[in-house]
């Protein structure tokens, strides 16, 4: 394969930046005119600013109306507890960091339902996932601008785009199934005997007995239970290492690429040592590097990775990220080879 043509524009103008990119990757014209485009995008965890800001979604979706495309911004609901594990709290939070209406010129749709418990399966030649279980909404949504903020992350050692197709549009059930080997278990000692995730459990899996909540073994893992408990008594294992979640993430990522136009930019702006869920805004441990964007998920990760490694590989020394690369070019998502056009 040869390398893949990854654009860069410097960080005092990233924000134009994006337009520049989509324009020069020509992307826009492979695809047909009228139709819906998802720009996906991290809106931040409440008490955490250092997410991308609403310009750039602007940016995406001014470009994305120059052709004539209808832009949405699209998210699905967190798997931990906080105001994003339920649609309406999420919605909220998005327009309090400032991705309303007026200043996004996109309306935002959170695609997996109000819990995350919507969802549609993907089938896959994979053991490792047979089948990827993604966002319902996202099966309206053929095209899309993969907006993603670069950063550390404590599980894979760094979270650019493939993370943000992989766990970003995987409904709640996907996100289960990347982060642990096991389905949701009830603390009895929390369980306040409420009867919410009984009456809520789309699959009839839950059940009292003596007065405590119990999960039985036809639970289909969709997690919306964990959002519906005001205890904190739903729990699960996160008992996956960091080699099987990078591999599963790499199988979801593929699962959202197909029959897809997507285009991939990596913003290696205010890079933080964790992913915009965390619950605090932290210091940058690098200075700003700019905005990489390609047609090839893989190469836009890799040049990215490039140049933020030094400083990540000292935070989190214990990981190996390349081993999320290397099984996305295996899997044919792309390649890690690329040539830099500057912007």
């Amino acid at each position: 394969m040869s390398p893949a043509t990854v654009y860069f524009v410097p960080p005092d103008r990233a924000t134009e930046g994006i337009g520049a990119i989509l324009e020069a990757s020509s992307f826009f014209k492979r695809l047909r005119p009228k139709k819906r485009i998802g720009i996906k995008v991290h809106f931040g965890e409440q008490g955490n600013h250092n997410h991308l800001k609403p310009e750039f979604v602007r940016a995406a979706a001014v470009a994305a109306s120059y052709y004539n495309l209808q832009p949405v911004v699209i998210e699905t609901t967190a798997l931990y507890r906080g105001r994003r594990q339920r649609a309406d709290e999420h919605l909220k939070l998005a327009h309090e960091h400032g991705f309303t209406l007026d200043r996004v010129l996109a309306p935002i749709e959170i695609l997996d339902g109000r819990h995350g418990e919507r969802s549609y399966s993907v089938t896959l030649d994979s053991t490792l996932v047979p089948t990827a279980r993604l966002a319902h909404g996202l099966r309206r949504i053929r095209y899309l601008i993969n907006l993603a903020h670069f950063k550390g992350h404590m599980v894979a050692g760094f979270g650019g785009v493939i993370k943000n197709l992989a766990m970003g549009l995987a409904a709640k059930a996907g996100k289960l199934e990347m982060h642990s080997q096991s389905k949701p278990w009830i603390d009895a000692e929390k369980c306040a005997s409420c009867g919410d995730c009984v009456d809520y459990c789309p699959s009839d899996a839950i059940n009292f007995v003596q007065y405590v909540a119990r999960i039985d073994p036809g639970c289909t893992g969709c997690g919306g239970c964990l959002a519906i408990c005001k205890q904190n008594a739903i729990r699960f294992d996160w008992d996956a290492g960091s080699e099987t979640v990078q591999r599963k993430m790499v199988e979801y990522a593929r699962a959202v690429l197909l029959d897809r136009e997507v285009v991939h930019l990596n913003c290696c702006l205010n890079i933080t040592p964790n992913c915009d869920c965390m619950t605090r805004t932290e210091k940058p441990v690098t200075p700003d590097v700019g905005l990489f964007g390609s047609l090839d998920p893989v190469a836009c990760e890799q040049a990215a990775w490039d140049r933020a490694a030094p400083k990540l590989r000292t935070i989190w020394p214990r990981l190996k990220p390349e081993l999320l690369l290397d099984s996305a070019a295996r899997l044919g998502l792309g390649t890690r080879e690329y040539d830099i056009v500057n912007l």
